[in-house]
């Protein structure tokens, strides 16, 4: 009898052990979520398409699904700051802004939680017009109709000391010109129809946004030119000079300097689990190739791998670092 109490102890200790090994083991498998918020940007950017791009292999090679939240690099930097989102796609000149709290950007609690997994692309910003129209410079939009971006505190920030630069009013209650603001779809179709004379537009890496390359096979277009000297006075500057080479636009008949729109970084919150980080950044990384064939926007870093390591004075996070030094390509 004493032989048999002791052996049900036995196993019960046994049975013990294996639910606290389990419920462990349950407890480390939980570290990936089923859900993530991912923060993308606004309709008929890049940005957006670059999001969804990614998705998909993270669904695949981690079984997670991402609760995309499109929107404008602001907003949804704030959403960050405030937790709501986890992982986040944003633009180096808003994120530093935001790191600093740097209120003239609108920020006033610093996003001490930013961590870098990876940079993608430049992002540089310029005006374009119909060929049509006879407008060349920035200059000549006096009396005009522009599309100054998607959403005005975002881009008024973005652009608007540029022409205020350029001897164009911007800022005020008599600017030079009437300031329209839509979603690139948007400003593309009313370049188009002539609603607009200009509007402002992203090359994304390698590639126009979409609207854009619309709107090349529709439409003669050109690229405005800011006066001598403007952009070089941005440098060092969250928005600074920045270079379109002109086998990347159609019509360009010479390399367009402009403004530097933020090299586009994907981002996660210092509290997630490094080991999430770690797959994520790996998944990218594994299926960089094939994203490039489907996606326009992912060639940029194919053709120049070193822009995923770029430092721009956020810190990266130790998941993404685990991965890049085993990847063998970490440099710091």
């Amino acid at each position: 009898m004493k032989r048999n109490t002791t052996i049900v102890a036995t196993l019960i200790c046994c049975l013990a052990l294996v639910s606290i090994v389990t419920s462990g083991l349950a407890a480390e498998e939980k570290k990936t979520p089923d859900i993530i918020a991912v923060g993308s940007g606004p309709v008929g950017g890049g940005f957006n398409m670059v999001t969804m791009g990614i998705n998909k292999y993270w669904e695949k090679d981690l079984g997670i699904t991402a609760q995309v939240v499109p929107g404008t690099v602001k907003d949804n930097l704030i959403r960050f700051i405030s937790g709501r989102l986890d992982v986040l796609l944003s633009a180096s000149g808003w994120y530093q802004a935001a790191w600093k709290a740097d209120e003239k950007y609108g920020f006033k609690e610093p996003a001490k939680e930013l961590r870098i997994m990876f940079n993608i692309y430049s992002n540089p910003f310029y005006l374009i017009a119909l060929k049509k129209s006879g407008l060349k410079n920035v200059a000549d939009l006096k009396g005009k109709r522009v599309g100054c971006g998607p959403a005005q505190d975002t881009w008024e920030k973005l652009i608007g000391d540029k022409f205020e630069a350029n001897g164009l009013k911007f800022f005020g209650d008599k600017p030079d010109f009437t300031k329209i603001y839509a979603n690139f779809q948007d400003m593309a179709r009313m370049l188009g129809d002539g609603t607009l004379d200009a509007c402002v537009s992203m090359v994304e890496g390698l590639t126009p946004q979409p609207p854009a390359q619309q709107l090349m096979q529709e439409r003669e277009l050109v690229a405005l030119e800011w006066a001598p000297g403007v952009v070089e006075k941005f440098k060092g500057t969250y928005f600074g000079p920045a270079l379109i080479k002109k086998e990347v636009l159609p019509f360009l008949t010479k390399d367009h300097l402009c403004f530097e729109g933020g090299m586009a970084a994907m981002c996660a919150a210092a509290k997630v689990d490094a080991e999430l980080v770690y797959r994520l950044t790996k998944s990218m990384h594994k299926n960089l190739k094939q994203l490039a064939e489907e996606n326009p926007y992912w060639k940029y870093p194919v053709v120049f791998p070193d822009v995923l390591m770029v430092d721009n004075g956020v810190p990266f996070h130790p998941g993404a670092i685990k991965y890049w030094q085993e990847a063998g390509i970490w440099k710091k």
